[in-house]
Parts: structure tokens; sequence; C-alpha cells
């Protein structure tokens, strides 16, 4: 559900009800945009400065970071699934002029950002196969599921339950800006409360 307002702001709200998927968890939930590759310098005030997940996030602090979606990436040997950061309030990704799109957490966000697609992670086989094109993918998750690894050859390999996303009902919601640096300080917009905010917190 998309709720629009006057100001260019845009209340998302996601509801998943995963009814006839046969599969027994949900390796992440969220939604995902295509932006022009220009707007590469993030900003966000969350867990980092280094990725975290759901059961791996305990060393990453809470602070307002700042870097290029290439800087966000992490290569693992095999192309896969990177660069997530967790607990996020807010995350800005801007262009050279300070000119982008704010995304606010209602209340807490994960989010990565990558120069290609999902569809290249999941078709490379090595890193020098991920393309460099115009674009960049900005995921704004709800969650994903943990990493696990207690060991890599049993069923300790898997993310412990609690860090698992069993099949059920989600809802979770955030809000979209347009935003440039002469509307001022980027936290400033993050806690700007938009009229008849208290209908979506239901």
């Amino acid at each position: 559900n998309y709720d629009i307002y006057g100001s260019g702001d845009i209340i998302v709200s996601v509801a998943l009800q995963p009814e006839n998927l046969k599969i027994p968890e949900m390796p992440r939930i969220g939604m995902q945009m295509i932006l022009q590759s220009e707007f590469n310098i993030v900003t966000w005030y969350g867990r980092g400065p280094h990725e975290s997940y759901w059961d791996r996030k305990t060393g990453a602090a809470i602070g307002i970071y700042s870097g290029r979606v290439e800087e966000l990436i992490h290569n693992y040997v095999r192309p896969q699934e990177n660069g997530n950061r967790t607990d996020v309030r807010w995350i800005a990704l801007t262009n050279e002029t300070g000119t982008g799109l704010l995304a606010v957490g209602m209340p807490l966000l994960d989010f990565s950002a990558w120069p290609y697609t999902m569809q290249d992670l999941d078709s490379a086989k090595h890193i020098h196969e991920l393309p460099r094109g115009d674009i960049t993918t900005l995921n704004l998750d709800y969650k994903q599921m943990g990493v696990g690894g207690d060991d890599g050859w049993t069923e300790k390999a898997r993310p412990h339950p609690e860090y698992r996303l069993p099949l059920k009902n989600y809802k979770y919601c955030f809000r979209l800006q347009p935003y440039s640096k002469e509307m001022g300080k980027i936290a400033f917009n993050a806690r700007r409360i938009l009229p008849q905010f208290e209908i979506h917190k239901k």
C-alpha cells in the first residue's frame, strides 16, 4: 500500500501473506528498487560500519555512517548476498550534488546497496563476473534470516530457530522522501512527522 503526500513523501506499507509458498521459511522479506548509478553515496543511521546480519551484529555499533556503494559490498569468494546493515533508522542514497532519496524505517529496516543486480549475483560464479553498469540496487528489508554457521556440515550450519523467518503473515512500513542538501541535515528530515502518522502505527 502506498500513501502519497503532497510534500512528496510516500508511506510504504508492506503486508506479506505467504499462503501458497512450498518452502519451510523465508530467506528475506523486503522490497527492492533500482536507481541510476549516480546515486552511489550512502549515509545511514544504524549498525555499521561493516556489514551485519540478524545473528551477526553485536560487533557493529549503532551510529551514523557514510560511504560509497562500492565500499559497502563484501566480495565473498563466491558471489552471494552481501553488504547488509541491520537496525537501521534511516538511510539516504545521494549523488555528488547531495540530491537523492531518503528512506526512514517505521521503526527499523535492514538495507543493502549494490552496484549490480540480484540477478547478477545469482548468475555469477566468480567476483570478476559481476558487472558494473549504470544502476544502483537498493534493498529495503523488514529482515533477513540469520547466516548461521556454527559448523559447516551438520544441522548446526543453519541459523538458530530464533533467527529464521517462518511462513506466517508479516507487516512492515517505511517512508520515502526526495532529498536534497538544501533541505538541511538528513537526520532532521528523518525525524519529521507527517500528518496522520498515527494511522500507520497499527
